[in-house]
């Protein structure tokens, strides 16, 4: 976050010694296989240092710290439960499972640019050799001049994600005028990537056999999947005043993390979670939270120029819970303007229609726009919401 900004980052022209910074982050969830229960035994026989761990959970810590270097961030603390590892990051998350791993990054970080490096760990250290579902998605940036190659511009990540695993399914989503989000998918009916082409100048020295049709049938509880993101902008100035380092009230760091999530009520969002937080100096907030098989992140940008909070969570709640879990978002932070997105696989029993239908009242709030996409195995809600005047 704030804490590692590159000279161009830095705008001591606006706000006195604030600073700008590019708080929307891109997100990458990749699957190799549709559960960890499909991971090859080979790779956790006869291990007893690892037997909770298999598939991607077995890669050292020295091989990710190389990866990320990368994309330009660094780890700054790691936690773990049976299911996952958690990396909190310079610049936002990393969470790693057997079969998957997804990876959130702010600022100029250079996501796109380390997929091919993934796929030679995952490849050579797991024996992962076939790539099950790509996500790629983000907000419109504030700054995109800024950005490095190939984040520079929507054609050009849809281009570089192309090459490398075939032609994906690209959607702008909203207003192209307003506050809009970004999906790039590969997948298709039975969950498998076929035929993919592979570009070798992305990616020259890993092999993607994915033209093979996996054998493998997941069950519907292995393909039941959804996500949630809350997308914050214009925060209210109380709010960014909580989540600035001030040497007299303490600590920054984990302490002051964990400080924050008190003060803030972050902690108590999931309070049978395992946080694992970071306050920035001089300004600035991240947090991972593991909760069984799942997880959630906050992460804040306090500066006021680029005000920026993001939530992300993959903790099952039903169609109703959806709004309380909304809400509580929303009064910690009280942005000016947010967009959610609710990302639900089609698998298994849920009335989008009435997913569809929460996602409408916010006290203090208007409404000004809802889309429902029927994906290809996907259903995705996207709400965008101004505050009242």
């Amino acid at each position: 976050m704030s804490e590692n900004l590159t000279p161009d980052e830095v705008d001591i022209e606006v706000f006195g010694q604030n600073s700008v910074f590019e708080g929307p982050e891109k997100l990458l969830e990749i699957w190799f296989e549709p559960s960890k229960d499909a991971i090859p035994n080979s790779l956790f026989q006869n291990d007893t240092e690892y037997s909770l761990k298999n598939g991607l959970r077995l890669v050292e810590r020295v091989v990710w710290d190389k990866f990320l270097e990368l994309v330009k961030c660094e780890v700054l603390n790691v936690i773990n439960n049976d299911y996952m590892d958690a990396y909190l990051l310079s610049e936002s998350s990393m969470f790693i499972y057997p079969h998957k791993l997804i990876l959130k990054t702010c600022g100029t970080t250079t996501l796109l640019v380390a997929l091919p490096r993934l796929l030679e760990i995952a490849s050579e250290y797991c024996h992962l050799h076939k790539v099950w579902r790509v996500f790629y998605s983000r907000k419109t940036f504030m700054f995109p001049e800024r950005q490095l190659h190939p984040h520079k511009n929507w054609n050009e990540e849809i281009k570089f994600l192309d090459q490398l695993f075939g032609k994906g399914a690209a959607y702008t989503v909203g207003k192209i005028n307003g506050d809009h989000w970004f999906l790039w998918i590969a997948s298709s009916p039975d969950g498998i990537l076929k035929d993919p082409s592979h570009n070798d100048t992305c990616c020259p020295t890993f092999s993607c056999p994915l033209d093979e049709i996996d054998e493998k049938k997941p069950s519907i509880l292995d393909l039941e999947d959804q996500t949630i993101e809350i997308l914050m902008t214009e925060l209210s100035s109380t709010t960014l005043s909580k989540f600035y380092h001030n040497p007299l009230e303490g600590e920054s760091g984990t302490e002051g993390g964990l400080r924050i999530g008190q003060e803030t009520g972050l902690c108590n969002l999931y309070p049978e979670a395992r946080l694992d937080s970071y306050l920035f100096k001089p300004c600035g907030y991240s947090a991972n939270g593991l909760l069984g098989d799942s997880y959630f992140n906050v992460h804040v940008t306090p500066e006021p120029i680029c005000s920026y909070a993001s939530f992300e969570s993959n903790i099952p709640v039903n169609s109703g819970s959806f709004m309380d879990v909304i809400r509580q978002v929303i009064a910690i932070f009280e942005p000016g303007k947010f967009s959610v997105t609710v990302f639900k696989s089609q698998e298994g029993s849920f009335d989008k229609k009435l997913l569809v239908e929460f996602i409408d009242v916010i006290d203090g709030y208007s409404r000004k726009d809802r889309i429902l996409y029927d994906l290809d195995g996907y259903d995705l809600i996207f709400g965008h919401f101004e505050k009242k005047k």
